[in-house]
């Protein structure tokens, strides 16, 4: 995943279905996001992004291993 990025919320099948359903609300709210910036925080530490979701606008902050690529930036 690089900035630039067109992301949504991945809906992984492994996950129990009440976190599937989580995922598929937040795809269908926030829609697209383009990746704004890359680090890794939290505990323990991990990737995170900045993604801005132009349908809602504003930026939220979360795990890269949530997301789904569907769109590669320049």
């Amino acid at each position: 995943m690089k900035v630039g990025n067109l992301v949504w919320r991945a809906v992984d099948p492994t996950q129990p279905e009440i976190l599937q359903r989580a995922s598929r609300e937040q795809r269908s709210r926030l829609g697209h996001g383009v990746v704004l910036s890359k680090r890794v925080s939290g505990e323990p530490s991990h990737p995170c992004v900045s993604v801005y979701y132009p349908r809602v606008g504003e930026i939220y902050e979360i795990a890269e291993s949530l997301l789904e690529v569907i769109g590669l930036g320049r």
